[in-house]
């Protein structure tokens, strides 16, 4: 195919910029990183009872991008997880939207969303919201397998027969698994065990090092805990991970070390360093690691872009455990100790 000089070969060549890049239409929503204002009206006893009864209830969504009045979209909403819906105070959110409503809005392109909203009703439960969004924002700098984020001030009101009563939360919004494996061009495999060995190598052991690196225990790549696997071509399979609440980076109050076949790893605290990843060939775990150390600039630069959402005592103290993570990674010695000899096999 050939084309003329001008305007349509610039068009192609920006399309093709597009689909090398990972981007695709109808990424609005998360192209924009300032926080998106969102206000909703919900009875939490209904939306838990919409889980158990696999039905979605229709709510109005109100949203801003910038200061002025709200616009508004309908979706249907359900209670989604296990542990956050179970134990705390606001479920976590399946958002559906039908592509007429969202259409010429900045959910344009995106069918269903996650929700995640805070456990808690005190200001506390916010602080842990934007450290777990810090974590999908560090994982986007280490790989493209990662979900697009998008953090929202949410004045929320909640339906309580005569008496309601509102809270000023944090959320975080991630796109679809759907949309996620559309963007990489691949298929997504729900319910499927696979063999260790049938991992992608260099995008698992960037996906365990990460893991090390925010103290997570709390996944399983084999069981997709808290993990989703896709397909690309035929033979490459890669996992894309989610829910980092119960890593030492977030540290929150609820978090408990993981157990492995029942029983707890061999540490004190969340906030301990456990490798629970799987040993692959010394080429690709020297290449991952150094691919690490290159970027820890960059890593540790991701903080202090949360200014004004954190305060200057939490940024400093995860830019500390940061740093701890590096010493690890670029001493041949601890990088022995505290990587090399706990791999598990993947027999």
């Amino acid at each position: 195919m050939t084309f003329k000089r001008g305007i349509p070969f610039l068009l192609m060549f920006v399309f093709c910029m597009k689909q090398l890049s990972g981007q695709t239409p109808g990424d609005a929503l998360f192209s924009e990183q300032k926080p998106l204002d969102m206000s909703l009206k919900i009875s939490i006893s209904r939306i838990k009872d919409a889980k158990k009864d696999s039905v979605y209830l229709t709510h109005k969504l109100y949203y801003r991008s910038s200061p002025g009045p709200y616009d508004s979209l309908s979706v249907d909403l359900k209670g989604r997880g296990n542990f956050r819906y179970r134990e705390c105070y606001f479920p976590p959110l399946w958002i559906k939207i039908k592509s007429k409503d969202a259409k010429g809005t900045v959910f344009e392109g995106n069918k269903k969303l996650k929700l995640v909203l805070p456990c808690y009703t005190r200001e506390s439960g916010n602080t842990l919201i934007i450290k777990e969004f810090l974590c999908y924002k560090l994982y986007e700098q280490i790989t493209p397998y990662s979900f697009q984020t998008r953090l929202t001030n949410i004045d929320l009101t909640e339906e309580r027969g005569r008496k309601n009563k509102t809270f000023k939360i944090k959320g975080i919004l991630i796109e679809d698994m759907n949309k996620i494996a559309s963007r990489l061009q691949a298929r997504p495999l729900a319910n499927v065990r696979i063999n260790p060995a049938a991992l992608n190598d260099t995008s698992t052991m960037r996906f365990e090092l990460f893991q090390f690196m925010i103290s997570n225990t709390d996944w399983s790549a084999v069981f997709q805990h808290n993990a989703k696997l896709i397909v690309q071509g035929t033979d490459k399979y890669v996992s894309l991970i989610y829910d980092f609440d119960m890593s030492g980076l977030v540290n929150a109050p609820y978090a408990v070390v993981s157990e492995i076949n029942g029983e707890k790893l061999n540490i004190n605290s969340v906030t301990e360093r456990y490798y629970r990843g799987y040993c692959h060939s010394p080429d690709v775990m020297e290449f991952v690691r150094r691919e690490f150390i290159s970027k820890e600039e960059k890593l540790m630069a991701i903080p202090d872009q949360l200014k004004g959402e954190l305060s200057d005592k939490e940024i400093k103290g995860i830019k500390e455990y940061l740093r701890e993570f590096f010493i690890i990674l670029k001493d041949d010695r601890y990088f022995k100790i505290d990587i090399l000899d706990r791999c598990r096999s993947k027999q």
